[in-house]
């Protein structure tokens, strides 16, 4: 994902104390932000609070945060170490796939490349039965690198591991999808397209 001058104005703006910098921020990336808690955590009351948390610590201590680039890629990764730690404090166990399916179906963007080639109800059942199939953190890496387009080394930091772990999640992720797709080659092309 390409930093933009524009994220480094705005980040400035709310850093020095401005409301609508501070409000621009908040509506541009909720929706992001929600979305990718439920990667994380199904808990949807958890997901809530912690943005809240995210949103006032960020507010309370933006005179002594650091400069970022990308505001997305910092708001990601704030909202996962808090999720995490909120998770850890309450003994909360993380989501399942069975139940972030209902959180995540409209979410992938590939699921309207289906739909020219099957029914509706055809391409959501078997767009459940792929994402069944994968880990959380197969789906997480998915997410953040097809639906939210952050680089190889932007997922390596956000999820905390090493290069060869992020590529090695991706590929197993294809491949998963590829044997549960196996008669939409044009999709398993794009996809493959991308990991390249």
């Amino acid at each position: 994902m390409k930093a933009t001058g524009s994220d480094v104005l705005l980040w400035n703006a709310f850093r020095e104390g401005n409301r609508e910098a501070y409000a621009g921020i908040y509506k541009l990336y909720i929706e992001d932000l929600l979305s990718y808690g439920y990667r994380v955590t199904s808990n949807r009351q958890l997901i809530k609070d912690s943005i809240q948390d995210l949103f006032l610590h960020l507010w309370l201590h933006r005179e002594n945060l650091s400069e970022t680039d990308s505001i997305k890629f910092y708001l990601f990764r704030a909202l996962r170490n808090r999720i995490l730690r909120n998770i850890e404090k309450s003994d909360i166990l993380p989501q399942t796939a069975d139940s972030i399916l209902e959180n995540i179906i409209e979410d992938f963007s590939f699921e309207q490349e289906l739909m020219a080639q099957e029914t509706e109800v055809q391409q959501i059942g078997r767009l459940q039965k792929a994402i069944n199939k994968l880990s959380k953190r197969q789906q997480e890496v998915i997410q953040l690198r097809y639906h939210n387009d952050f680089s190889l080394e932007e997922i390596e930091n956000l999820m905390q591991l090493n290069n060869q772990s992020v590529r090695n999640l991706l590929h197993r992720a294809i491949s998963q999808l590829r044997i549960s797709f196996e008669m939409a080659g044009w999709f398993l092309l794009l996809i493959t397209s991308f990991t390249r």
